[in-house]
């Protein structure tokens, strides 16, 4: 993040001026802290990092005018020389025998601090805005994974309506014959009642025979047997109805949520093809199609890495590898519910792809760097510069964090004290704000479009590879 006078498009002038800016560092050392271009920045920053020494002055004492002494006679001492305790190299110092760092002429930075007492250079012209190229490809890879869920939430709906077409089924049997026990057993007591009663039943019945007719207290015995097992089976039915029906409730809820999650995947998937649609046709229904500061990352650190190796960039200074750094950048993102992926394109435009002096303290955002500075502040690690700039970038979208709502404890200031808190809800509302380079957001979609269209022709590619064959039966009695 820099006051940053100068916006450009790539040109061999960053070259110059970034092989320049390295020089510098290694004969001036450390810059002095100036303040940032913004004051929120630098409150944000001033706690993060110890101040920087400032240079000595050279040595302006008179020249020795002392006549050289006469010619030492002693033999050459042959005691092997201590080790070397010269100075290390400034942190802004690359390796002796690294090479030159090289970028691609497609890939947007933000210039690098300028002489101050130099005229300011012609602003650059204003790039296009890839956002409505953004928000297409991210529906895109997001069309491809709903597909999945598409299919997933209709196979578990078919289930799930089969499952409870069988409970029903069971459901409408039980009440089927529940219904016909209680007419029996109404039938039952009807045709007693009709009669006078189980007693008179008893009294009146004569049944006739080779031998007597039988008596009367054993058709009331017969009678009553024949209610009361009509009864019991009544009882039978009507219990093995509530049982099935009792089964069936939470299926139906199970079915009611597959449902559910059917209709909504369907929705997304929707909505996924009407923005395709509408970018494709030119339709911009609003007038920043940029994404939103927070939010979920869409690629992974494995597709950020591979896409950051295709680029041919030479002078990586991140202090870890490039898989390593993608990974703080997730997991720090997922703490403060930042997009991750996006600040990492955020960090290619500040840091000239992580070859910059600005890389070598840890700071990846440009976090209290300004135009006549050419680093910024200093961070521990790699891990707590992501943090730091994590952090930050949750306060300049959402006016409601405290100190106490954010994930770790805080790498720079307060951000309760911070002004500019809320301020930028997407990533083109830092333009002039985190920056001052009229091209700053779309910069960082420029690069972010790059990343999702390398990410989207791995994930195509991964879908059409042929399947595996299937590993041979092992040969009884082989090894």
């Amino acid at each position: 993040m820099r006051a940053s006078t100068a916006p450009h498009t790539p040109s061999s002038r960053f070259r110059a001026t970034l092989a320049r800016v390295t020089v510098m560092a290694l004969l001036a050392g450390t810059c002095a802290v100036v303040l940032s271009s913004t004051p929120a920045h630098a409150a944000f920053a001033a706690a993060a990092a110890p101040v920087q020494e400032v240079p000595a002055p050279p040595d302006t004492a008179p020249p020795d005018t002392t006549p050289p002494a006469p010619p030492d006679t002693t033999p050459p001492d042959t005691t092997p020389a201590p080790p070397d305790t010269a100075p290390a190299s400034p942190p802004d110092a690359p390796p002796p025998d690294a090479p030159p760092p090289s970028l691609p002429p497609d890939l947007p930075v933000v210039e690098p601090p300028i002489d101050p007492n130099l005229p300011p250079p012609p602003p650059a012209p204003p790039l296009p805005d890839p956002s409505p190229q953004v928000a297409a490809v991210l529906a895109q890879l997001h069309m491809d994974e709903l597909h999945a869920s598409l299919a997933a939430a209709q196979a578990n709906f078919a289930q799930v309506a089969g499952i409870e077409a069988k409970v029903q089924a069971f459901v409408d049997t039980a009440t089927v014959d529940r219904d016909a026990k209680r007419k029996a057993q109404t039938d039952a007591a009807a045709a007693a009642y009709v009669q006078g009663g189980v007693d008179q039943v008893g009294d009146t019945a004569q049944i006739s025979g080779a031998d007597a007719s039988v008596s009367a207290e054993s058709v009331r015995i017969l009678a009553g047997s024949a209610i009361d097992h009509t009864h019991d089976e009544f009882l039978a039915s009507e219990t093995w109805m509530q049982i099935t029906r009792a089964v069936l409730r939470p299926v139906q809820l199970r079915s009611a949520q597959a449902r559910a999650a059917l209709d909504a995947a369907q929705h997304d998937m929707d909505e996924a093809n009407a923005a395709i649609l509408q970018v494709a046709g030119g339709v911009v229904p609003v007038a920043d199609l940029s994404p939103t500061v927070l939010g979920a990352p869409t690629l992974t650190a494995d597709e950020i890495a591979g896409w950051y190796q295709t680029k041919g960039i030479v002078g990586w200074a991140g202090g870890v590898d490039v898989r390593t750094m993608a990974g703080f950048y997730l997991s720090e993102g997922l703490a403060e519910g930042v997009r991750g992926d996006i600040a990492f394109a955020q960090a290619m435009v500040e840091t000239g792809a992580f070859t910059s002096p600005l890389t070598r303290h840890n700071n990846f955002a440009g976090i209290g760097a300004c135009d006549s500075c050419a680093t910024g502040y200093d961070f521990e690690s790699p891990q707590l510069g992501v943090r730091a700039q994590m952090q930050l970038l949750h306060a300049y979208a959402d006016r409601s964090l405290s100190i106490v709502g954010l994930a770790n404890p805080a790498v720079g200031a307060d951000p309760d004290h911070l002004s500019v808190r809320g301020c930028c809800p997407t990533w083109n509302k830092l333009t002039g704000t985190w920056a001052t380079d009229p091209n700053y957001g779309p910069k960082i979609m420029t690069v972010y479009v790059s990343m999702l269209q390398y990410a989207a022709a791995q994930r195509t590619a991964a879908l059409a590879a042929p399947a595996p064959p299937p590993a041979a039966a092992p040969v009884p009695g082989s090894p």
